[in-house]
């Protein structure tokens, strides 16, 4: 059997692939997708994984990507289905389901899998032990493979504990500097928190948004979705909420002391 860790560069997933190399349990391939909207520092950071894996553990990272753009995902024409003829819009966080999850990290794990002739596998998966009820149904053989959860039933970690690790390491992601969570730049799920951040501290970012919300309502085909926020809020929307929020004093504000990922300690 062939033993694949995916490896998002959040907490979880780089506590337990650090847990499961420390502690010498079998890791032939560590995975990460990259959706090609990651934040620069996400690719530093994976960077400095990789040379620290290597150097401790003679491991290197499998970096795979998708075959279109996050912008070809929103403005694909549907040739099926009850949308036929619209193209996809804006990812709508109500939808329940992430279908540029499915084009930039399923379909890519999976094609790359078929290129290998990997038939035979487990997967492990950073799940914590708050997370014990949705680590039952998701990824429930998205991948395909065995999926394994060591952070739940080997080392026992919460989300608290992971973070720990990592402080005390001196090895977190630097991204934690400015969200709760890490993920795609633009990633519809987003807290408003993490949204202000965004706003805030990635302004190229957020330009990107705004643009990518005009394009689609000017655009001459009907898009499924128009809206990227949660309770269908608009960019402006979003703007005046966070401008208020930065004339009182923001409770979205974090601190400014920077977050150490020099890998000093481990």
């Amino acid at each position: 059997m062939i033993y694949i860790a995916t490896l998002s560069g959040g907490k979880d997933s780089t506590v337990m692939l650090d847990l499961l190399l420390r502690n010498g349990y079998q890791v032939d391939y560590i995975i990460f997708n990259d959706t090609l909207d990651e934040f620069y520092e996400m690719y530093e950071y994976i960077d400095k994984l990789e040379d620290y894996f290597y150097m401790r553990y003679g491991k290197k990272i499998t970096r795979l990507k998708p075959t279109r753009s996050y912008e070809d995902y929103i403005f694909h024409i549907k040739t099926r289905g009850e949308n036929i003829g619209k193209i996809s819009g804006l990812p709508n966080p109500t939808a329940g389901y992430c279908e540029w999850r499915r084009d930039s990290k399923i379909a890519p794990t999976q094609k790359w899998l078929l290129k290998e002739n990997i038939k035979n596998y487990f997967l492990y998966l950073g799940f914590t032990l708050d997370e014990k009820q949705r680590a039952k149904k998701d990824f429930n053989l998205a991948y395909g493979g065995l999926p394994l959860f060591p952070l739940i039933n080997t080392f026992y970690m919460t989300e608290l504990d992971c973070k720990k690790y990592l402080l005390d390491r001196d090895m977190e992601n630097p991204l934690y500097r400015h969200f709760v969570r890490t993920g795609c730049a633009k990633c519809q799920y987003k807290s408003d928190k993490d949204w202000y951040n965004v706003y805030k501290h990635y302004p190229k970012k957020w330009n990107e948004v705004k643009q990518l919300e005009k394009k689609v309502k000017n655009y001459y085909i009907k898009a499924v979705s128009y809206h990227i926020f949660s309770n269908y809020r608009t960019v402006k929307d979003m703007e005046i909420l966070f401008s208020n929020q930065d004339r009182q004093s923001s409770l979205f504000d974090f601190s400014d002391e920077p977050i150490k990922d020099c890998f000093c300690k481990i």
